[in-house]
């Protein structure tokens, strides 16, 4: 079983099944990632979110392709698809990832969404 694999199975053990799957690509895998970090936003779960930010940013730190795309565009760049992860986001993603990221955003969000994040991001 790949590397990435088991750590999504330790972020999110209630997918096993799914994660297991050869079938699953790492980029099902964040969709699923994004809808288990979106609840954990809703129950103030901090242990889960934690997990799921680690797994998010070693797969983005990852010299494989497919990982640290995955991580861009099937995770990070849809935070700004809902307001509670788009409120969070300068807690849990890091200033250098946000960076990194900023443009997908842009694409997504629009200029000026994104302007309000920066300044978000200076408060912290």
């Amino acid at each position: 079983m790949s590397v990435w694999r088991r750590k999504a199975i330790e972020c999110m053990p209630e997918n096993r099944t799914e994660l297991q799957d050869p079938g699953t690509s790492i980029y099902g895998a964040f969709i699923d990632l994004l809808a288990a970090t979106k609840i954990a936003h809703q129950q103030k779960d901090t242990a889960k979110l934690k997990s799921c930010y680690a797994f998010a940013e070693w797969c983005f730190s990852q010299r494989e392709k497919d990982l640290w795309n995955a991580a861009g565009v099937s995770f990070y760049e849809h935070l700004g698809d809902h307001a509670i992860t788009l409120q969070e986001m300068p807690r849990w993603v890091k200033r250098s990832i946000y960076m990194q990221i900023r443009d997908l955003l842009v694409f997504r969000l629009g200029e000026d969404a994104v302007k309000q994040i920066d300044k978000r991001y200076q408060t912290f």
